[in-house]
């Protein structure tokens, strides 16, 4: 694996981790089972692998598009999913703001790699995904 996707690809995994913790602890009704949260993240890191698949040149353009497409509609949910006062008492690193910026930051990359991936350059698409890495998934999952 390229380095430089190492950290972001942890990230994500951890912040999917995390979000089924953080509302497991609810009580029966939702023990044992993945949250809304924790299941939107694990299907937008799914989708971010499928596109990388297709940039290192192991997957085709069509999974890679559909992917694209999923991502962009996933970030048009995580303000529901994610409220952000919510948000913010959930995860003791996030603020208020943060999170009422993330789903703009992860829309806007999302769609710059979506276009990307319709044009079919695997180095633009390597370089959106990137974006979509560091300033989408990573508007929440690094420090600023």
């Amino acid at each position: 694996m390229n380095p430089r996707y190492r950290l972001p690809l942890l990230l994500c995994a951890s912040m999917a981790a995390l979000a089924g913790c953080g509302q497991m602890i609810g009580g029966p009704k939702s023990a044992g089972q993945p949250t809304a949260q924790a299941q939107a993240m694990q299907h937008m890191l799914g989708d971010v692998n499928q596109v990388r698949a297709y940039t290192y040149g192991s997957g085709d353009r069509a999974s890679a598009q559909e992917a694209a497409d999923s991502l962009v509609g996933w970030s048009g949910q995580l303000a529901a999913l994610f409220p952000p006062d919510q948000a913010a008492a959930d995860y003791v690193d996030m603020s208020p703001e943060r999170a009422k910026n993330a789903p703009a930051a992860m829309t806007r990359t999302t769609i710059a790699l979506q276009e990307a991936v319709r044009l079919g350059d695997r180095a633009q698409i390597g370089r959106r995904l990137s974006q979509v890495e560091t300033d989408g998934c990573g508007f929440c999952h690094r420090s600023h």
